[in-house]
């Protein structure tokens, strides 16, 4: 009886003290792919919408905030754009919005599939409009610990999901 205490007592701990954490801007950005040309100098982007924010209690998400500096860092990584406007005034504006970000419940892999809708605008007209699907996988042996695992699945499909969205730029005509 004292061993289904202890043992109950243990994974207990081991919940509490293994949080859930949102998937970080690092862990998302886009470092190993750079544009053949630039479309343009600056462009604007708008605050993503769609993003949840981590219950540390529940399961990791992806909050708009944090993917929004993401897709900025690997927009100026990529070399899409050289600059990051912070105002509206620009030529080049960029919405984006989290569509659906598919997560498992449980499991030894994790494979998470990002939904994000991707829409540019040049002096106000639509000039490109996307909905891109990734996939990211996270196994037993990139976390033992099931919630970390979700949030490096997390990372690895926002950050495929982002990949696809600079290839589908480069291939767009200025």
């Amino acid at each position: 009886m004292k061993l289904k205490y202890l043992l109950l007592i243990v994974f207990v701990s081991i919940f509490f003290i293994r949080c859930a954490s949102s998937a970080t801007i690092e862990g998302m950005t886009v470092k190993d792919y750079k544009t053949e040309k630039q479309i343009g100098n600056k462009i604007f982007i708008k605050p993503v919408t769609g993003g949840k924010k981590t219950n540390p209690l529940w399961v990791s998400k992806i909050s708009d905030a944090n993917f929004e500096e993401a897709f900025k860092k690997s927009v100026l990584e990529s070399n899409v754009f050289s600059e990051i406007s912070s105002t509206m005034d620009d030529n080049w504006v960029l919405e984006i919005n989290l569509i659906n970000v598919d997560q498992p419940f449980i499991g030894f892999t994790f494979t998470v599939e990002t939904t994000i809708d991707y829409k540019l605008y040049y002096k106000n007209k639509l000039v490109f409009s996307k909905i891109i699907s990734q996939t990211g996988i996270a196994k037993m042996s990139d976390a033992v610990y099931g919630v970390k695992r979700l949030r490096l699945a997390n990372e690895v499909s926002a950050r495929n999901n982002i990949k696809e969205m600079l290839r589908s730029l480069n291939k767009m005509t200025p």
